[in-house]
């Protein structure tokens, strides 16, 4: 197996004719975060975790902080790996990352667009609003300050040395999102199953549901026990799991 930057991890299936399943990096986090997920699927999903730049074994890379540019090298860097059958999973900012990816292969990548699409804990795209300032306009204390951008409980405000390693890809990734936007009628051709907590304060199921716009296929959302960490509990993994290798086996839907 050739070397490839973009992939972390990737667990072949031998037999049968499984659905390569890439899981896409969370907001200043790597690959290594959807590993427990991925060691859980069964045999019928191969899955291959996604590393950007800026994080774990990419870290001396700067973070992309510009979407199209990150879609542009996702395309170039994944092409090789899609000549099965294919889904894409993202988590938060993973999942703007893989929904603008999916788009941008079913549209003129010249090969075969995603099965399926997974979201987890993200707002619908077309529901997120630039905020008045956009962090590339703050200074490194303004950005650690801010308690929505940073929160209270955060490594980066806790640990000296862990923010000056990560805070540069903390601020690419928050200015990606910031700074992205996409109109209610952008779509997708294939099916999109969402995960939310059923009590998440900081990105409401409501809002989650509202990925049903950004579909032309069918869309079904599905509750996680817990809040904003809901995705990260631990009886939420064999949950996640089962919806998605169900939703890989079921026939696209109108």
């Amino acid at each position: 197996m050739a070397k490839n930057d973009w992939v972390a991890y990737r667990r072949p299936v031998e037999d049968g004719r499984p659905v390569r399943l890439f899981f896409f990096p969370y907001a200043g986090k790597g690959a290594s975060g959807y590993r427990e997920l991925a060691d859980r699927l069964g045999e019928e999903v191969e899955p291959v975790l996604v590393q950007t730049p800026g994080r774990e074994a990419r870290l001396r890379e700067p973070a992309v902080a510009d979407m199209a540019e990150l879609v542009e090298r996702l395309v170039d860097g994944l092409r090789g790996l899609l000549d099965v059958p294919y889904a894409f999973f993202g988590h938060s900012m993973g999942a703007l990352v893989a929904f603008e990816l999916a788009r941008k292969l079913e549209e003129d990548s010249g090969v075969p667009g995603p099965l399926h699409l997974f979201v987890s804990a993200e707002t619908a795209p077309h529901l997120i609003a630039p905020p008045a300032v956009t962090n590339d306009r703050l200074s490194d204390a303004e950005f650690l300050a801010d308690p929505i951008r940073v929160r209270e409980d955060s490594p980066l405000k806790a640990d000296p040395f862990f923010a000056e390693l990560m805070l540069p890809t903390y601020r690419a990734d928050s200015l990606l999102v910031e700074k992205y936007q996409s109109p209610p009628d952008r779509v997708v051709r294939c099916p999109i199953s969402a995960f939310v907590g059923e009590f998440d304060g900081v990105v409401p199921p409501d809002d989650v549901a509202e990925w049903k716009s950004h579909t032309a296929a069918s869309f079904r959302l599905r509750l996680l026990p817990g809040d904003d960490d809901a995705f990260f509990r631990p009886e939420s993994v064999p949950m996640i799991t089962s919806a998605v290798e169900s939703d890989l086996e079921a026939p696209p839907g109108p």
